[in-house]
C-alpha cells in the first residue's frame, strides 16, 4: 500500500461526516469533482470500498468505511496535536532548560522566587538546576552545557555571555556567639586586623573579587585565611567550628546556623555584593521566555533585588571577570597575601607565587560534559543537581 496522504483522512472524514459530497466539497472549500476523484484514489490505495452511492451526491459510509474512520479521526488529532507541540517549541513553551545557581540563592529562596513563577506559568518547560560556582556558569554557558545562570555579577561579561543585574546584597561579618567581638552590632573593619579568616576557595573566587580581601582593604590590613571552603554555607560552617570569622552577603542569614551570629561592617560606604543573571548571546527558544521573565526582576527595571534606597550610593564589589573564560591574571584586589595564604593559594592552584598576586593556569572547574535527556514535562519536575563536587 502506497502512503496516504494527510489530506485524504480530512476530506474522508468530511464526506462520512456530511453523508453528501456536495456539502462536504463545500466544507473542505474544495469542488465537487475533485472531492469525488480523491475519494476514488483513497479507496484505491486501500483496495476497499469505502463509501456506497445514494443517488447522484449522497453516500452511505460502508461496514469497513465505519472502521476506517475511528481511525483517520485519530490520525488527524494526533497530527493537530504534533503540530501544536511544534508550535509551542518553537515558542519556547515546550522544552527543557539546564540553570547553573549559587548555593546562597538558594539558601535564601531567591530561586524560588524567580524560578518558581516562571515553572508555574510555563509547566511544559522541563528545568534542571545545577549548583555551580561562578567562573564554571560562565564556561557551561560558553559550552552550551548550560542555558543560563544565576551567579556573582562579572565586571565585563566575555563574548558569547549576556546577563543584568537581579540582587545586590551587603556584606556582613559572621562569628561565633561567643566571639569576643560580637558584643559590637557594628564593627569597624580597623578591628579584624589580627582576626583568623575563613574564606571561599581560590577556584570560586577566580575572576571575581573576594570577600575577605575586599574588607581588608579598607581595614588597611593583609588578612589572615586559615581556611578556605567550596562556598558560602560551608564557610559558615568552619565558623561555628572556632577556626575564624568570614565576611559573607548579608543574606547568609537566613541559613541559621547554631552559634553564628551576623554583625554590620561600620564603613562608609558599606561593600555590597552583586549577583546577575547570565545567558548566552544565543538563546533558545524557551531561554529567551525565561530572559523576558527575569527582565522583570532586572534591578535596573526596579527589581525587588534592589539594596534599600539609602544604600544606592554604596560601593559595589566587582567582579574583575577576564574576556577570555580561562584568566591568566589573578583577578582579586591588589593586596599583597600572608605568605601562608600565598604558599596555600600556589599550592592549589599548581602555579608558582609571583611577585604581585598569582598566575592562574587554567580555568575554573568546569562542568560535567553532556546535557541530560528531557523527561516528563511539568512543574513537578524541577529538579537540582548539585555539581560543586
Amino acid at each position: 500500500m502506497s502512503h496516504i496522504e494527510t489530506r485524504l483522512f480530512r476530506y474522508f472524514v468530511a464526506v462520512a461526516e456530511e453523508q453528501h459530497f456536495t456539502q462536504a466539497a463545500l466544507r473542505l472549500g474544495i469542488a465537487t469533482p475533485t472531492l469525488t476523484h480523491q475519494i476514488k484514489k483513497l479507496e484505491g490505495q486501500l483496495g476497499v470500498r469505502l463509501l456506497r452511492r445514494k443517488g447522484n451526491t449522497k453516500v452511505v459510509v460502508t461496514q469497513a468505511g465505519q472502521r476506517f474512520l475511528a481511525r483517520a479521526r485519530e490520525v488527524l488529532r494526533q497530527v493537530e496535536e504534533a503540530a501544536a507541540v511544534a508550535r509551542q517549541a518553537g515558542r519556547g513553551e515546550l522544552g527543557h532548560l539546564e540553570l547553573g545557581f549559587l548555593a546562597s540563592l538558594l539558601s535564601a529562596d531567591m530561586l524560588e522566587s524567580w524560578v518558581g513563577d516562571f515553572q508555574q506559568a510555563h509547566p511544559a518547560i522541563e528545568i534542571t538546576i545545577r549548583r555551580v560556582f561562578p567562573m564554571a556558569q560562565i564556561n557551561g554557558i560558553l559550552r552550551n552545557e548550560l542555558d543560563a545562570g544565576f551567579t556573582r555579577a562579572p565586571n565585563e561579561y566575555p563574548s558569547g555571555v549576556r546577563g543584568f543585574e537581579i540582587y545586590r546584597q551587603r556584606l556582613v561579618l559572621a562569628l561565633r556567639s561567643d566571639h569576643p567581638l560580637a558584643q559590637h552590632e557594628d564593627i569597624s573593619p580597623a578591628m579584624l586586623a589580627g582576626e583568623a579568616f575563613v574564606g571561599t576557595t581560590p577556584e570560586v573566587d577566580i575572576g571575581f573579587f573576594g570577600y575577605t580581601e575586599a574588607i581588608a582593604r579598607i581595614g588597611n590590613f593583609v588578612p589572615r585565611l586559615v581556611k578556605r571552603q567550596l562556598d558560602s554555607v560551608a564557610v559558615l560552617g568552619y565558623v561555628a567550628l572556632r577556626h575564624g570569622i568570614a565576611v559573607v552577603p548579608e543574606l547568609m542569614k537566613t541559613t541559621n546556623f547554631p552559634k553564628v551570629v551576623f554583625r554590620n561592617i561600620a564603613a562608609d560606604p558599606v561593600p555590597q555584593v552583586s549577583f546577575a543573571f547570565v545567558y548566552g548571546s544565543d538563546p533558545s527558544p524557551s531561554a529567551k521566555l525565561l530572559i523576558r521573565h527575569m527582565q522583570r526582576h532586572a534591578l535596573r527595571n526596579g527589581g525587588k533585588g534592589a539594596a534599600p534606597r539609602h544604600n544606592q550610593d554604596r560601593i559595589i564589589i566587582p567582579s574583575a571577570l577576564n574576556v577570555d573564560p580561562r584568566p591568566n591574571i589573578d583577578p582579586r584586589p591588589n593586596i599583597d597575601p600572608h605568605p601562608e595564604v600565598l604558599a596555600r593559594r600556589a599550592s592549589l592552584e599548581g602555579c608558582r607565587p609571583r611577585r604581585r598576586g598569582l598566575a592562574l593556569r587554567g580555568s575554573a572547574r568546569s562542568l560535567s560534559s553532556g546535557r541530560p535527556k528531557a523527561g516528563p514535562v511539568g512543574a513537578e519536575h524541577l529538579r537540582v543537581r548539585d555539581m560543586s563536587q
